[in-house]
Order: structure tokens, then sequence, then C-alpha cells
């Protein structure tokens, strides 16, 4: 009996535990199935979801370092906090929703996953044994408990409810957190905007974004004063919700995702409606100094007008719009809008130049491409002139030049009214007022300034144009090479911009935090219209960009290549004036004037090998162009053209380049060329070989160019070979035999000196031994020890004891030693490949070193005895040359940038 009575006891027992274990099953899956979208109340303006093993870079953490560490001093952040280091909030996925509450008060609300989703009491047993509370008040909401916790000022609310935990610095909030739950659980309500959206989500980014409408209405306009950044455009109003995916990186920001702009009366979005993404080549006409450029691309012009004029009605625009556009046709004539409409490509481009923060205005430009910049010029003076008879003005006065240099003027004009372009192209442009008109190419300009055209201007002539930017290059790589709308910012430059159009906290922070914050480098954003909606790509970056002008840069020139050669500063013939001429490594020759304006640009066919010297040819004043490449000799006038008979050919390859000499001063010119058939060839200026030349036939291949030394009353032609030096008389036969056996290298510089007086040859061997030879074949080695691999060599008198000095240049190693062997000077520069040492004379006491550092791509000029000039080191691709300017000032010319060329005002 009590043996049966046991048993049935146990058997009630074991069924409850296996049904309770059951139900802990089911509950507990139930729980942890629950998702935590189904807490984000509809009303939510902004919802961010932060997934597993998300974390803030370090410079994104440094720009925002006090605002995060505001953030962590709150009650809501610190408890959240605990919970995740107690292991209640599991280390997955975490959502937190914002929105306005009140006039303007921005509540928060966290939803985490309760790593034991059954446990709720143990929640703030935790938070009573690990934090100090003034209270902690529970209180029932219909099936819930939610708990009030008092610190100090502050108080939150929390509830640990259906394996969630959820915080909030709102009790609302999280009421309708719960009441959201519950509908969704019921099935009683439409799902919330959030879980529509969630499908356009990807599961494997770092943070999903969601932009409800509020986002745009409510929360915007705390933050921006919109109608700073388009007076007559609400942006508040562009879009309806937005769903994105952000990445978190060392490189920068991403979040890309769609916008959505459907049953949006005022939405300046739904113009776009219809269109196809589109690439632009404006990049390649807006200037080089731009602040931030927009790109709008349209592939349907007449689709887009059409959208525009629906917006610009639905918006309450059309009234002003239509009452503008009869005042044009009045002044203009009634075809002008759509003459002009004819000539448009659909392309239209803004850049923001400057911002006067006293004024709160832009400076800037507007360009649209255009089918004919002939038929757009018509068109310009068709208005102008339309404009002029009916305000009684000679059209002239709308007319203007900007003087380029004293050959080249550009003209423009005056435009008849400031906002034609936002009139008739949309209120996005309506931030640059269209004072004045260029045509240029098949391109239409509108400037804002008389400044700004003449910057463009110049910008246009030297080739700088935004597309070569560091910035914009690197900030283009980051989207896609199709879009609608466009726009790209330098940070850095754009921040007064930015402080100008937000308020409240932000305007606090931009202004107060400019140094954290320029570890941001560019912002790009794009739209591409995908059916009715907007795809959308932001990426704000922290990658370091370079400095695009120098502080005392005069003019940067655009070429078609990295500049290959040292500039060549020459004289004009007819003006006096100083130009370069320079080549690229594309065998592109180019002669540009002062100003940095190329005139000419001719392609040869290969690289110039030896000096370009300009000759006399014809004894008449005009002056020529004559340089070498290995395989042919040019002589090229000063408007780029050959001279008969050249380029010619040589009978061999040139390799060590030609030299000229003119020996009695009489524009006898004769040409050398070393060949690689161990000859050498002398010709006359036209061409000829000349006949009583002996040559020489070298025992080796020839490895230094060939020079002529005047000492006393005697001529003397020198080269080398591998293994010998030639020293010969001006018809080719051998004046002083040299018995020594040498160990030379290719490109073997020889230099004419002097020691105590005596005139002596030097040159390196390959084996760190210098020679000085004098005119009896005599050599006297020394020896120097200690030198990098790939050194170089010069010989000059630097310190003004009438003897010359021997510079090494090796690694980062910069060595002077006398003509005795002994070392003088020797310094380690912050370096890794530095190049040649040329010597620039600056006056009688002020002698500097001109260096390249190949691998660093950076000049530098080194004073012997205070070190780097000052403006030093720059940044620089090719050797420079530094000339004397008439105005007293020294000017430096180099390569830049892979393939400009820039004029530079050297500090004294």
């Amino acid at each position: 009996m009590k043996k049966g009575v046991w048993l049935s006891i146990l058997a009630v027992l074991l069924s409850g535990v296996i049904v309770y274990s059951m139900w802990y099953i089911y509950r507990r899956g139930e729980l942890q199935n629950n998702s935590k979208d189904s807490f984000i109340p509809y009303n939510s303006a902004l919802v961010v979801q932060i997934n597993a093993g998300v974390s803030l870079p370090e410079k994104v953490g440094l720009a925002f370092q006090s605002n995060i560490s505001d953030f962590q001093k709150i009650l809501l952040y610190q408890v959240a906090s605990l919970l995740e280091k107690k292991g209640f909030i599991a280390p997955t996925s975490r959502v937190l929703a914002l929105r306005k509450e009140g006039k303007g008060k921005i509540v928060y609300l966290f939803v985490g996953d309760n790593s034991d989703v059954l446990s709720g009491k143990e929640v703030f047993d935790c938070l009573r044994e690990n934090m100090s509370w003034r209270a902690i008040i529970p209180r029932k909401y219909d099936q819930y408990k939610i708990y009030t916790l008092k610190s100090g000022e502050e108080e939150i609310f929390c509830t640990a409810e259906e394996g969630k935990i959820l915080l909030s610095d709102s009790e609302l909030f999280i009421e309708d957190a719960l009441k959201q739950f519950e509908q969704e659980a019921a099935n009683e309500g439409k799902p919330t905007k959030f879980q529509n959206i969630t499908k356009y989500f990807s599961p494997r980014a770092g943070v999903n974004v969601f932009l409800n409408t509020d986002c745009f209405s409510e929360l915007l306009p705390l933050y921006i004063q919109t109608n700073r950044l388009f007076p007559h455009l609400n942006i508040s109003s562009c879009f309806k919700w937005g769903a994105l995916d952000g990445e978190l990186q060392e490189e920068g920001i991403s979040l890309n995702g769609f916008m959505d702009y459907t049953g949006l009366e005022a939405s300046y979005m739904k113009t776009f409606s219809g269109q196809e993404p589109e690439e632009t080549n404006l990049a390649g006409m807006l200037p080089g100094n731009a602040s931030s450029v927009m790109f709008l691309n349209i592939s349907q012009l007449d689709l887009y007008l059409k959208n525009l004029e629906e917006y610009r009605r639905d918006a309450g625009l059309i009234g002003n719009v239509r009452k503008r556009k009869q005042e044009y046709a009045w002044a203009w004539g009634k075809g002008a809008e759509a003459e002009l409409k004819e000539l448009l490509q659909g392309k239209f481009a803004l850049a923001n130049m400057s911002f006067n923060e006293a004024t709160g205005k832009n400076e800037g430009l507007i360009v649209a491409e255009v089918k004919s910049g002939g038929l757009c010029k018509n068109w310009i003076e068709k208005i102008v002139t339309q404009r002029a008879k009916q305000l009684q003005l000679n059209p002239g006065n709308f007319y203007l030049r900007y003087t380029v240099d004293r050959e080249k003027t550009i003209p423009y004009y005056k435009s008849p009214v400031e906002d034609w372009a936002a009139v008739y192209w949309g209120y996005i442009f309506e931030g640059i007022p269209a004072k004045y008109l260029l045509v240029v190419d098949n391109y239409l300009v509108l400037g804002s300034s008389q400044k700004v055209m003449g910057d463009f201007i110049k910008e246009y002539i030297h080739g700088n144009f935004i597309k070569n930017t560091d910035w914009f290059k690197k900030a283009k790589t980051k989207l896609s090479a199709k879009s609608n709308l466009a726009y790209f910012a330098n940070v850095r430059k754009m921040l007064p911009y930015y402080t100008y159009v937000t308020k409240g906290d932000w305007k606090k922070y931009l202004a107060t935090h400019e140094e954290e914050l320029a570890v941001f480098s560019t912002l790009a954003v794009q739209w591409s219209n995908e059916g009715e909606m907007l795809y959308s790509n932001l990426f704000l970056s922290t990658e370091e960009i370079k400095q695009e002008n120098l502080p005392h840069q005069v003019w940067q020139t655009k070429l078609e290549a990295k500049v290959s050669m040292k500039p060549v500063p020459v004289i004009n013939h007819i003006t006096k004036e100083q130009e370069i001429f320079v080549q690229d490594d594309q065998q592109t020759i180019y002669l540009l004037n002062n100003s940095g304006r190329i005139l000419w640009k001719l392609k040869v066919d290969g690289q110039i090998n030896s000096e370009v010297y300009q000759v006399d040819a014809f004894k008449n004043g005009k002056l020529q162009y004559l340089f070498s490449t290995p395989d042919k000799l040019y002589l090229v006038d000063r408007n780029g053209k050959y001279v008969d008979r050249f380029p010619l050919a040589f009978e061999a390859k040139c390799e060590r380049g030609i030299a000229l000499f003119d020996y009695d001063q009489n524009r006898n010119y004769r040409i050398f060329a070393p060949l690689l058939n161990q000859q050498v060839s002398l010709y006359d200026i036209k061409g000829n070989l000349i006949p009583d030349w002996k040559g020489v036939k070298t025992d080796k291949e020839i490895v230094s160019r060939v020079y002529h030394f005047r000492v006393g009353n005697k001529d003397y032609i020198v080269l080398a070979d591998r293994y010998r030096l030639y020293i010969l008389d001006r018809k080719g036969k051998e004046r002083v035999r040299v018995s020594d056996v040498f160990d030379l290298g290719e490109g073997t510089e020889i230099y004419l000196t002097h020691k105590g007086g005596k005139p002596l040859l030097a040159f390196a061997n390959s084996n760190e031994q210098l020679n000085l030879v004098d005119f009896n074949g005599k050599n006297q080695p020394l020896k120097y020890e200690n030198l990098a691999p790939g050194w170089h060599l010069n010989v000059a008198n630097i310190n003004k004891d009438n003897e010359d000095e021997l510079i090494f240049t090796a690694g980062k190693r910069l060595k002077i030693y006398n003509l005795s062997g002994q070392e003088i000077y020797s310094k380690e520069i912050e370096a890794n490949s530095l190049d040649f040492p040329y010597v620039y004379r600056f006056s009688g006491n002020d002698i500097r070193i001109g260096l390249l550092d190949r691998d660093r791509q950076q000049m530098l000029l080194w004073n012997l005895k205070t070190g780097m000039s000052a403006g030093f080191p720059i940044p620089g691709d090719s050797p420079f040359s530094i000339v004397f300017s008439d105005n007293g000032n020294f000017y430096l010319f180099a390569g830049v940038d892979n393939g400009s060329l820039i004029k530079y005002k050297v500090q004294r």
C-alpha cells in the first residue's frame, strides 16, 4: 500500500518535472525567437542596430572623444554597460532608437538580448548590488513590470521582459515599446515601418540604420538650419524613410542603402523619377581649388524638367518660378529658355570655391555641359544684347576680358540676372548667384564674382581640375562611377560652412572641436534612381590627403604625364621674359611662359638625354631649342615647329646625349654625339657632319658626355669609356695621353677644377675612388669610404676658399670633402634616397644644396650652416631648378603630383 502511494507521488513529481521542462524549453525558445524589431515603436525617428563584433575605429573615436566621454557619463549608458559586463545583455546585436518628445527633447530606447531569457529579478538584483541608487521603483504596466531607476538627478526606465532588456530615459518610450510588442504578438496592427524595411538590410553589415519620416521632419530641423542650405528647397521633406547598411572602418565610415521618397509631394527627389544614373566628365572642368563639388546627371532632360515643374507646383513654389520666367522672357526674348534647353546635355555641376563667414555667402561656380560652345556663346550675346537694348545701354557694358598674361586674354560676360540657373534648372543651384558667364570649349560657366571667374580661368589655363586633386580622387573611389546626384567635399575646407548651417549641439560641437574633426578628410555622397527609390552611398573618410597648394606656390600647371627631367629656364627672344622648357615621361615636350600657360607641346621619339640648349641657328637673334634623345638630334623653333632637316637620326644610338660648344662665341656651333659604336660624331648647327673632324674610336663603350674645357689658350675635348680617359684637341686628335686604367660607371661626370692653382679633371670611379687628372696626364687618386650604393658627386666651390669641394650624396647622407681628401662636412638628413646634389648660389655668402628624395617624393634645399631652408621640404618628384627673377626673388620650378609643374617662391 505504502509502496503504491510513493510510486504515485513519484509519478506525479516526474510528470511535473517533464511538463515543466517541456514548458521551459518551449518558453525559452519562444523568447529567444522574439525579435528586437518587435519592440521598436512605429514613431521612432532613427533606429540603429549595432551588430556583434563592431567596434569604433581609433581615428573616429578620437574625433568624437568628448562626445563619447559625455555619453558614457549618462545613467542609461552606465546601466547598459554594467549589464553587458555582468553577462545579462548578450554579446549579440543591440538596437538604439531615438525620437523627439515635447518641444525638442531627444530620448533614447536601448534594446538588447537577455542572456538568460527567463531571468528578470536577477537583472535588478545585479543593479542594486553594483550601483548606488536614490530609488528603484517597480510598477505594473499591463502584464509587465517597469522599473524606475533614480541616481542623483537622473532617472531612467528599465524592463526585462520577453527575453529582452529595454532601457530608456523616457517612460513613454518603454511603454510604447512594450505596446508595440503586444500588437505584433497578437497581430493586431500592421508591422512597424522598421520591420517592413529590414528586408533591405544586409545581415553582414556592421551597422543597420533606419531613418523614419520623423528623422527628416522632426530631428533634422533641430540641428540644421535648412533655409541656409536651400532657401526654397526644404531638405526635411526630401525622404519618407531610409534603410542603410553601415561599416565602421579604419579608413572611414560608410553607409549605403535605399531612400524612399514616394508619396511626398514636396520632395525634390521625385524629379529623378524615370532617370538612369550616368557618369559625368565635369570633374575635368571644375577648378582644382574648389572646396566642394556637386554633380547633377540627367539622362532624360525633358522628363526632369517636367518632374521639376510638378514638384514645384506641389511644393507651392510654382508661382514665383513662373513669375521669374515671364520676366526673363520679357527681358531676353520669348524663345530664350527653349533655345538654351536645346543646347543642354543634362550634365550640371556646382563648385563651392570659398565661404564668407561674416556674410554667410558662398562664392562658386555652376557649370553646364552644352552641345555646342559656339551656339551657347551666340545665345549669351543675344540675351545680353536684348537686355542692353531694354536698358538703353551699349552691349559692350556686358562684355569683360580676363588678362591671362601679356599675350592672352579671355572674354566673358556680365549676366543680365543672377538667379536664372536656379529658376531654370532647380533650386539646388540657388546658393551660387550667376553674376558672370563664360563659355569654354563646350561648357557654360556661371560665376558668383569676377574673382571666381579669374580663378576658374587660371585653373583652366593651368589644367588644374578637381579630378586631379588627391582628396577628390580618393573620395571618388569610394562611390559608384554612375549617379544622378553626387556631392564631394574637402571636409577641412568646408567646416566653416557646415558650422554656419548647423545649430544647437551640432553647431557648438563643430565650432569648438575643429582640431579633433580634422581627422575627417573628405565626404562623398551620391544618389542613384532605382524604380521609385534612390540608392544612396555615403563615405566619410579619415584617409590622409595631400596638401594641394603650397603656401608660397605661384602656380601649378597640369601636364599630360609625370615630369621626367629637371625643368630648363629659357629666354623668350621676343619679350626677353623667362620661360620653362620641360618633358614628361610620355616623351612630350612643353614650353610654358612665366605665368604657367602652356605655349605649345610636341611629342618626340624618346626621353631627352642631353642639356637643352638655346641656339641662334640662323644668326638673326631668334632662338631655337637643341637637344637629343638616344636616337635623334632635334632642333625646334620657339613655336614648337621642327627646323628644316630635323630631327636627324644618329648613325648609332647616342645614350650619353649630345654636347654643344661655341668655341669663340661667334655662333659657329659644334655638336658632339658620343655613339654606341664607340665613335663620336661632330655636326654643325645645320645637321652637317664636320669634314675635318678626325673622330675618335674608343676602346670600350663611351660612358660620359663629351666636354669642352679651355685652359689657358688651349681647347680640350674630353670624354671617357669604361676604362680610359680621352683628352683631344678640336679636330679629334689626342692632345694628352692618360695611361691610368679606371673603372668608370655609366653616366660618369667630369669636372674642371683647380688645386693650388693647377687645373685638374675630377671624376669618380665606381669603387669610391676620386681621380684628379692634370693636363699632363698624371692622376692623383683619392679614396673615399663608407659611401652607400648609388652615390652621386658634384664638384663646386661652396666655402669661398677659391678651391672646389667634392659634394657626395648617398642614401640619407650628405658628405663634403676638400680636394686633399679631408672630410669637412657630414650630415644625415631625414630622407631615404638623396639624388644628385645641385648647388644654388643666392648670394656670395648664401650657398645651398638642392636635393630630391625620390622615395619620399620630397624636394629639399639644404643650407650648410642652418640646415633645412624655410618652407622645405616640399612635395616633388623631379629635380628642380632655381632661378633669380628681375623682381629680386628666387623661384623654384619642379615636377609634382605625378604630372604637374609648379613655380614656387623660395624663402630667403
